[in-house]
């Protein structure tokens, strides 16, 4: 694709439109730059070592408990990988919802309540931090997972990465599993058996993996 295209494929690009930043996503992937370029060129920013080494381990594969944003996660999946998608995923709502709160702010993943009667949490980043070099990450309190409700009127700062708030998450989940399956009521329908708790702690394994391998790339 020649500089023209690509140039009025950047002009027609919006963020409250997947399809029109997938389009362009697409055209600097055909132009020879890779997913990092693309990024910077989507959003005008550099994205932290996280970003690559989650697609890297593959978003529909991770156990997590975690639901990825159409951005900029697909805008990251280079081509010869199945991305970027074609039509955007549940959260295309709550993603328009967040932008139209707060322009600043790029959703990434919603977390889903730890109880029934507790709130599902938005963890995004801003760009302006991005542009400084910092990967902080801030939370929107929402409606349960797939409904689209934001919660807050203003982000709050809940971590110093995406993958320091997802280390709290699954720790946590792991503890509270492993408690509550040593309590003496915990038997019959809706109880915590072992194996509940052992993936739970695998999943915690995981995110511990992904830190590990985002601060070794991060460090270079």
């Amino acid at each position: 694709m020649n500089p023209e295209s690509v140039d009025r494929l950047r002009e027609a690009a919006s963020r409250d439109d997947y399809a029109s930043m997938a389009r362009l996503a697409r055209a600097l992937y055909d132009s020879g730059l890779g997913p990092r370029e693309v990024l910077r060129e989507a959003y005008g920013a550099d994205f932290p070592e996280e970003v690559f080494v989650i697609v890297g381990a593959g978003l529909s594969s991770l156990d997590l408990l975690a639901y990825f944003a159409n951005q900029p996660w697909q805008l990251a999946v280079p081509p010869e990988q199945g991305g970027p998608a074609d039509v955007p995923g549940p959260l295309d709502d709550t993603e328009r919802l967040v932008l139209a709160l707060d322009p600043g702010l790029l959703p990434l993943v919603q977390i889903p309540a730890a109880t029934p009667a507790g709130d599902d949490h938005i963890v995004c980043y801003r760009t302006e931090e991005l542009r400084a070099g910092r990967p902080t990450a801030f939370c929107l309190r929402s409606a349960a997972y797939p409904y689209s409700e934001v919660r807050d009127a203003e982000a709050v700062r809940c971590g110093d990465s995406l993958l320091d708030v997802l280390y709290e998450v699954h720790a946590d989940e792991a503890r509270r599993l492993d408690e509550e399956s040593r309590q003496p009521w915990n038997r019959g329908a809706g109880s915590v058996d072992r194996a509940e708790v052992e993936q739970a702690r695998a999943s915690l394994e995981l995110v511990e993996e992904l830190r590990r391998k985002a601060a070794g790339r991060q460090a270079r």
